[in-house]
């Protein structure tokens, strides 16, 4: 399976999120771009913007995560089916765009769109805010999330760094003893080996990796 991955050398995912809004026959749809890697992030986004929006009368939304092969979902959240989060996927899947989300949240404005015209509003919100958001294209990474022992967690963090050879790939949360970390997808089979030898030293406590495209749990699969 590492050895499929290695054959995966870029992808397009949006350049920045963004948020846009549309108005059509008094509706109001306001659509947001996320970059994400994983279930948790997307779980996270979802809820920040339903904190965001208490009062839409829908929220929409679609995803799509990884690369040979990729995960996606969409849900019309309430609308008719197949009014909502299929033409938001559609417009993530004409792009050929992977690790992002997108959402749209509606305010019914009094008047009724019908099923062609929910279709082509949600499409047209998607493609606003994807056009706004740009396209990049990427380095494949996997991305796990570390335990750390509280005792080792600044050794910990210099050997993270000196294996990358960039602090870009860290995301620090002290407070919990977690690393979030990411290693090209080159450099698979030797980031996992690593993690075993320090979780052998116990500076390690757990390590697991979380970008959906291999499940592994302390063990190279």
């Amino acid at each position: 399976m590492l050895g499929m991955e290695k054959e995966i050398h870029k992808y397009l995912t949006i350049e920045k999120e963004t948020i846009s809004e549309l108005v059509i026959d008094r509706s109001r749809f306001i659509a947001h771009s996320f970059a994400v890697t994983s279930q948790e992030a997307i779980r996270e986004k979802v809820i920040q913007i339903q904190s965001l929006y208490p009062d839409a009368s829908h929220l929409c939304y679609a995803w799509r995560l990884g690369y040979n092969p990729s995960l996606e979902f969409s849900t019309d959240a309430g609308e008719p089916h197949g009014t909502a989060g299929r033409p938001i996927l559609g417009s993530i899947l004409r792009r050929n765009l992977t690790n992002l989300l997108v959402i749209v949240s509606r305010y019914f404005g009094g008047k009724k769109l019908g099923i062609r015209g929910l279709i082509n509003a949600y499409q047209q919100a998607a493609e606003k805010v994807l056009e706004n958001s740009g396209i990049i294209e990427m380095e494949p990474l996997a991305e796990f999330i570390l335990t750390i022992n509280p005792t080792c967690f600044q050794l910990m963090v210099g050997q993270l760094i000196y294996f990358c050879r960039d602090k870009k790939y860290l995301e620090l949360d002290p407070n919990d003893s977690k690393i979030r970390f990411r290693v090209p997808l080159h450099k698979l089979r030797e980031a996992c080996a690593f993690l075993e030898i320090k979780k052998k030293e116990k500076c390690l406590l757990i390590w697991k990796r979380c970008d959906n495209q291999v499940e592994m749990n302390g063990k190279i699969t």
